[in-house]
């Protein structure tokens, strides 16, 4: 509905007026959509009790936005983004390294079984 409207209101716009290339347009949604997240996480530290579920899901869903837009960009400026993992994205913390380190062995069942006893 939104990007109804602002299709509207540019086909009324002044003919000298260049419109935005589609990076230029995601770069100012990502801007705006940068300082909503700014206001939503003031709006979380100064939330009553009863309305900070309010806020999370406010600031969830402001982050999901962000980050659709963000991939978008970087898909459009040809970017690429190497895939997800957990052992990449944790590979400096200790607990992480040691439940997902490639060269540790995991002990078998039966060797915490005789430790223990």
């Amino acid at each position: 509905m939104k990007a109804l409207l602002k299709n509207l209101v540019s086909t009324f716009s002044s003919p000298e007026e260049a419109p935005l290339s589609e990076a230029e347009r995601l770069l100012a949604e990502l801007e705006e959509t940068r300082g909503k997240m700014e206001y939503a996480w003031c709006r979380l530290d100064d939330a009553a009790p009863e309305y900070v579920e309010i806020a999370v899901l406010e600031l969830l869903l402001l982050e999901t936005q962000y980050s659709l837009l963000n991939k978008r960009y970087r898909l459009l400026l040809g970017i690429e983004d190497s895939p997800f993992s957990v052992e990449g994205q944790h590979q400096n913390r200790a607990f992480y390294s040691s439940l997902f380190s490639s060269n540790a062995t995991n002990p078998s069942v039966n060797q915490w079984v005789t430790r223990n006893q």
